[in-house]
């Protein structure tokens, strides 16, 4: 009888791969550029639809980069990544980092825009995060530029309304705000001695900044800014509630915030008068957070 043949670890299983590229977390960007192009008024054209692909490869690149820079101290304090766990190896993840670059590059329909996030995101990854605040910030400012893609369109030049311009800025530096104190909170989760007070208080910019960005869209507080107070204040309360703040609680906060940006764009699409979008990028929640059961987001 013949031995079976040896699997090949160059190319690993999929499902390694994909925590690799924290595929559930990919809903997100896909949206920001969504709720940009809703905000704009700006047509689902062939544009649109690339842009928000390039986005999405670009996030994903992010993710893969973020485990190869960081795999050394994965070892010790994530130790069950696809990295540190030899689920796949450091070959392939560098390809794969490379590969996703390239077709964000190539598909862009503006890749100025996507060349500048793409080299923030390396810088992020490779240096920026080491500096705790400095990467907060570099990071929030990547989201924010994101939000911001359909501004960098050929249609934004010629059909977007100054007013319209106006608002989704302001909404993006909202956004950037929320990112920053998600990417602190991550930074309290490698800390100790962080006292549970200053998590909570980091845990309340997020729904205040993305409740202000949602106003500015919608030029007032119904119906998308009243609407969002709902969600907005389960989670405050949620957190009022808690006392202490492990490792695991602040990974579930970190969760429900990081599915919470796209509560966030879905209502500056519904500010903005697209419903399907809004729908369809609130629908997408539900199959982030399943995914997110089995591979964490973080």
């Amino acid at each position: 009888m013949n031995a079976p043949a040896p699997s090949n670890p160059a190319v690993p299983a999929l499902f390694p791969v994909l925590r690799l590229l924290r595929v559930g977390t990919l809903f997100s960007p896909a949206a920001d550029v969504t709720a940009s192009l809703a905000v704009l008024g700006l047509p689902w054209d062939r544009d649109a639809v690339a842009a928000v692909a390039a986005s999405v490869l670009l996030y994903a690149a992010g993710m893969v980069w973020n485990d190869v820079a960081d795999r050394r101290l994965d070892a010790v304090q994530r130790p069950e990544r696809p990295l540190p766990r030899g689920d796949v190896s450091l070959a392939f993840a560098a390809g794969l980092g490379v590969a996703l670059l390239a077709a964000a590059i190539a598909l862009s329909p503006c890749r100025q825009h996507h060349g500048l996030l793409a080299v923030l995101v390396l810088l992020y990854d490779f240096a920026g995060k080491r500096f705790d605040w400095g990467g907060a910030l570099l990071m929030g400012g990547l989201r924010a530029l994101n939000l911001g893609t359909a501004l960098a369109l050929p249609a934004a030049m010629a059909e977007a309304d100054a007013g319209a311009g106006a608002s989704l800025r302001l909404a993006c530096a909202c956004y950037g705000l929320y990112i920053v104190a998600v990417t602190v909170l991550g930074i309290f989760e490698d800390a100790s001695g962080v006292r549970p007070r200053a998590i909570a208080a980091v845990q309340t910019a997020p729904p205040i900044a993305a409740l202000a960005g949602i106003a500015v869209v919608q030029e007032g507080p119904w119906p998308a800014p009243v609407l969002a107070a709902v969600p907005a204040l389960w989670f405050l309360r949620r957190n009022a509630r808690r006392t202490t703040w492990d490792q695991a609680a602040l990974r579930a906060s970190m969760t429900l915030l990081l599915l919470g940006t796209m509560l966030y764009t879905g209502a500056l699409a519904f500010a903005a008068g697209r419903t399907w979008e809004a729908l369809a990028i609130v629908a997408a929640i539900v199959p982030a957070r399943q995914i997110a059961r089995r591979i964490q987001l973080t």
